[in-house]
């Protein structure tokens, strides 16, 4: 007999993750022209935001839903490891990925706001700006993201010396 499990919370905000982004992605394709596909995938991307708001708030400072806040800590390990010279400080996970995350976050919920009263009041210029300057962030957050695994994954072999360059030393 097969036994269940319940999600663990970090499966759950990736879900919640993977739903934000697709209802995000939708209502960015569709601002032009599928008026209704647009107004459902944004009031999703509301929902999603307000049960991510309210279940970070919950989690005070702890756990997979907590706000990510990089700590001073974190950013004085970082710096003075960065400053030593230390490149190897950017492969894995860096105080910007929360950063990035945080900073996300606080513009779709502006997006969210700006949509809703597009929505309510026909202020559609209002809304529009930080829509287009959210999609720049989530290139921005996905970079910062993406470039630590990377780091580590190909770092080793970026760094080893070449034989050329061996015999020219």
């Amino acid at each position: 007999m097969t036994r269940l499990r319940l999600p663990k919370p970090f499966e759950l905000l990736l879900f919640w993750h993977g739903l934000l982004a697709g209802s995000y992605t939708i209502a960015y394709i569709t601002a032009e022209g599928a008026h209704g596909l647009h107004q459902f995938a944004g009031y999703t991307a509301v929902a999603l935001l307000a049960v991510r708001l309210l279940v970070g708030w919950r989690a005070a400072g702890r756990g997979a839903w907590a706000f990510p806040v990089p700590r001073a800590a974190q950013w004085r390990t970082f710096a003075g490891k960065l400053a030593s010279g230390n490149l190897h400080v950017l492969r894995g996970r860096t105080p910007f990925a929360p950063l990035s995350g945080l900073v996300l976050l606080s513009l779709l919920v502006v997006v969210a706001v700006t949509g809703l009263l597009a929505d309510w009041f026909g202020a559609e210029d209002l809304h529009e700006g930080p829509a287009e300057a959210s999609l720049a962030m989530v290139a921005v957050h996905v970079a910062i993201v993406g470039l630590g695994p990377a780091l580590k994954r190909w770092g080793p072999a970026l760094a080893r010396p070449s034989a050329r360059s061996a015999r020219e030393a």
